[in-house]
């Protein structure tokens, strides 16, 4: 077999292809780098414009500052990610998952400090007091 490709023929091939065939909707464009580039940049110029944009990032937001709080209770109980999983009867992705998003639960959350030597405590705050609840 010959390691040479004949660029003609892959030419043709992609000439030949449907949209259905390389993964894009009925009506979705393939870009070229400078295209998809241009395309990311209006995107986002317009999500910016959007009535949730503020609240979606202000929960993306908090979701990374979670994900950073799990990270450094583990390294300060100087443990892996491993010995996290192991703790917590989970695989070690799931335990990378949640210090990559952070945790989507009460459950996972206190599971994870839990396997870090942690404890969580919940502070409610109102307008006029604090509810903590350990």
């Amino acid at each position: 077999m010959s390691d040479k490709i004949d660029w003609n023929k892959v030419e043709a091939m992609a000439d030949a292809m449907t949209d259905a065939d390389i993964g894009l909707s009925r009506g979705q464009k393939m870009y070229t780098p400078e295209e998809g580039r241009k395309a990311y940049l209006e995107f986002r110029k317009n999500a910016r414009k959007h009535p949730g944009y503020k609240e979606a990032l202000r929960r993306v937001q908090a979701q990374q500052k979670a994900a950073c709080a799990l990270r450094l209770m583990r390294e300060h109980a100087n443990i892996s990610q491993a010995e996290v999983a192991r703790r917590m009867a989970v695989r070690a992705p799931a335990v990378s998952r949640l210090e990559r998003l952070g945790a989507t639960t009460l459950r996972s959350l206190t599971e994870y400090a839990r396997a870090c030597g942690y404890t969580i405590s919940i502070v409610a705050k109102g307008h006029s007091e604090q509810l903590a609840m350990a």
